[in-house]
C-alpha cells in the first residue's frame, strides 16, 4: 500500500472534524473523499497537504512518515475550486511558478522550466495559450492551468478540493473524463474531494464516504453500489439497495486496511 492513514483525528475548538479516520489506498490510486458539507473530507485533504495539523494519528506514504515532513518537502500538488491563479501572470508564468520560486540549488535551469511548461500545456490541451492571461480564459481552461501548475513540480501526491465546483454541469462532465485521462497518464496518487456522488463514482478507483468525521464505507464504486454498508451510504448515493439489519454495523478499522 502506498497511502496508509491511521486513526487521524482533528478538532476545531469543541467540534470533532475527524474522529480517528483510518484507511489505505494503493500507489497510483485515484481516491475520492465523498460526503456532505461538514463530514471532514476537506480537513483530511488539508492535513495530507500540510495546511492543517492532525491532533492524533499517523499517515504513511511510500513507506515514509508523511506527517513528519514539512509541507514543502511533501511535494503535494494542490488544485482548488477557485483556481487560485495569479491574474498578473501569463498562463506560462502561472504554470512555471512552483519551479521558479525554488531555492537556487533545487531550481531547474530556465530552458528546462520552459520545456516543462510546454509539455504541460500540451498535456492539458492548452497548446499555444501560454502567453494569455487568466482573464482571457474560460473557467474550464483556468482549471486546466491550475492542474498544470500543480503537476509542474512533479508532485508525489495530487490533492484536489472540489476542483469543478465553480463550473457548470456540461463543463464538469467534460473535465471529469479529461482528469481521469490525465491521472491514468501520469500515475500520480490522487486524492479528490467532492460532495457529488456521480462525480466520485465515475472518476475514482476507491471511494471513501465520510459522515460526521468518520468513514462510513470505503471500496470501489461497484462495491459500494452493490452493497452499501449503512442506511446513510445508501441514501447518499441514491441506491435502491438497502442494507439488512445484519449488515448495518459500525465501520471496522480492519475493513479499511483490506482495500
Amino acid at each position: 500500500m502506498s497511502l496508509v492513514v491511521e486513526s487521524v483525528a482533528k478538532r476545531f475548538d469543541r467540534f470533532p472534524a475527524l474522529k480517528g479516520v483510518s484507511f489505505s489506498a494503493p500507489k497510483g490510486c485515484f481516491l475520492a473523499l465523498l460526503g456532505p458539507s461538514g463530514s471532514g473530507k476537506t480537513t483530511l485533504l488539508r492535513i495530507l497537504g500540510g495546511l492543517e495539523f492532525a491532533e492524533a494519528g499517523r499517515v504513511k506514504f511510500e513507506d515514509g512518515d508523511w506527517l513528519a515532513l514539512p509541507a514543502r518537502e511533501r511535494r503535494a500538488g494542490f488544485v482548488f475550486q477557485q483556481y487560485a491563479l495569479f491574474r498578473h501572470m501569463t498562463v506560462a508564468k502561472n504554470i512555471a511558478f512552483g519551479l521558479e520560486v525554488r531555492g537556487r540549488r533545487h531550481r531547474p535551469p530556465r530552458g528546462e522550466i520552459s520545456r516543462r511548461v510546454e509539455e504541460l500545456l500540451s498535456l492539458v490541451q492548452l497548446d499555444g495559450l501560454g502567453k494569455r492571461y487568466p482573464s482571457q480564459l474560460s473557467g474550464g481552461q483556468r482549471q486546466r492551468v491550475a492542474l498544470a501548475r500543480a503537476l509542474a513540480i512533479e508532485p508525489r501526491m495530487l490533492l484536489l478540493d472540489e476542483p469543478f465546483g465553480a463550473l457548470d454541469a456540461k463543463v464538469r462532465k467534460e473535465l471529469r473524463m479529461w482528469l481521469r485521462h490525465i491521472h491514468d497518464k501520469t500515475g500520480i496518487t490522487t486524492v479528490f474531494v467532492t460532495h457529488d456522488q456521480e462525480e466520485a463514482m465515475e472518476l475514482a478507483d476507491l471511494v471513501a464516504i465520510l459522515n460526521q468525521g468518520s468513514i462510513e464505507q470505503i471500496g470501489s464504486p461497484a462495491e459500494i453500489r452493490r452493497s452499501p454498508a449503512s442506511y446513510f451510504v445508501a441514501d447518499f448515493i441514491d441506491s435502491p439497495i438497502r442494507p439488512s439489519a445484519e449488515q448495518v454495523v459500525p465501520f471496522p478499522e480492519t475493513r479499511a486496511a483490506r482495500h
